[in-house]
């Protein structure tokens, strides 16, 4: 099968001839019809995201489930699915205490970009490939686990649904799973690419109000009033300022949605007393945060949120009952379609801040 493969650290993506080994008990292969393209993709290959290289990046998946691995009794051949990076083996302390979204057997996926047993089903010439969190989409064929499946409907184009397996579970899913972001309070959500973008529908969905969006780039800003916010603020401006002129004392809540510690920054100082920062982007592992610690003594408090705080098995269906009922829309997300041949010009795009989300459609 094609691939596109990264075999070290800022080095551009070769597209290259992989073998696929079958899948093991618990696993399934699926025919993959389209990938989403995420921040943390590029984050591999800046080295911000760390994973042993050769690589095939990508994560955001959507397919056709091919072939069954012994023991797989949920999925049948011909679904169509979305996978998900959690799964949810229902077994460990995390699943126990109700949060999948931390579930133990995510970490050989996460951390050493393989299958949950340790070993990898992709290869070249006898030389072992890496699978970027256990998926490894920019790849015409994927082993993923069968846990991390969620069937979808044929009404949701699985060129859309792909973007629920991380970027649109993880904005939306903040939102939504988080008690303090209610109707009638104030969000601020700082980056409107494809996770700010989310979360500000979800908040719309939600009656959260005002909505304030804030972006350095004028089109995302468009988009983000387009899709559910109520205000859209420069990010080259005063933004604090500008966020307290709108609601007096500040936000209820602030997404900050880049991973940047200056914007996580700001994002502390544009809360009321008693409000929330919540952080969803992922910056270089080691930065520290320079925060007032005097808003402690106004209650303020600073959150992390790991995929959206999700269950993908309550919250991905969820999100596609949104869709079909035309709640939540996906392809304002989508800034181009592209074969896997140009995977690395939509990274380039993604780092230079140019459109929201890329997908890329495999030609079969």
């Amino acid at each position: 099968m094609r691939a596109a493969l990264l075999r070290g650290k800022a080095q551009p993506l070769e597209i290259v001839d992989l073998e696929i080994a079958p899948p093991a008990p618990g696993e399934v292969k699926i025919r993959l019809v389209a990938s989403g393209i995420c921040r943390s993709d590029l984050s591999v290959t800046t080295g911000v995201l760390k994973s042993p290289m050769p690589v095939v990046l990508g994560h955001e998946a959507a397919g056709i489930v091919e072939e069954l691995g012994e023991g797989v009794s949920s999925l049948k051949r011909g679904d169509r699915v979305v996978v998900s990076l959690s799964p949810a083996c229902g077994e460990c302390l995390f699943c126990n205490e109700g949060a999948p979204n931390r579930c133990f057997q995510m970490a050989p996926g996460m951390i050493g970009s393989t299958m949950l047993d340790g070993s990898n089903r992709l290869s070249q010439n006898g030389e072992r490939i890496y699978q970027l969190c256990g998926v490894a989409s920019f790849a015409e064929e994927a082993i993923v686990c069968a846990r991390s499946c969620i069937v979808v409907d044929d009404d949701v184009p699985l060129e859309r649904a792909c973007l629920l397996g991380c970027g649109v579970l993880t904005g939306a899913g903040t939102v939504f799973n988080f008690p303090d972001i209610k109707p009638d309070t104030s969000l601020a959500i700082i980056g409107c690419g494809g996770v700010g973008l989310a979360a500000i529908q979800a908040a719309r969905i939600k009656g959260v109000a005002p909505i304030i969006a804030i972006d350095i780039d004028p089109a995302k800003l468009t988009l983000a009033k387009e899709l559910g916010a109520h205000h859209a603020l420069d990010g080259n401006d005063d933004v604090q300022k500008a966020v307290r002129k709108l609601t007096g004392l500040g936000v209820h809540t602030a997404i900050e949605a880049i991973g940047n510690v200056a914007t996580m920054e700001s994002a502390w100082e544009m809360l009321r007393p008693g409000g929330l920062e919540i952080a969803v982007g992922m910056p270089r592992a080691g930065e520290k945060i320079p925060i007032r610690a005097g808003g402690l003594f106004l209650e303020k408090r600073l959150a992390g949120s790991t995929y959206g705080s999700s269950d993908p098995r309550r919250d991905i269906p969820r999100l596609l009952a949104h869709i079909r009922n035309g709640e939540f829309h996906l392809d304002p997300l989508v800034s181009e379609e592209l074969p896997l041949e140009r995977a690395q010009s939509a990274l380039d795009d993604l780092a230079a801040g140019r459109g929201a989300r890329h997908v890329i459609v495999f030609d079969h």
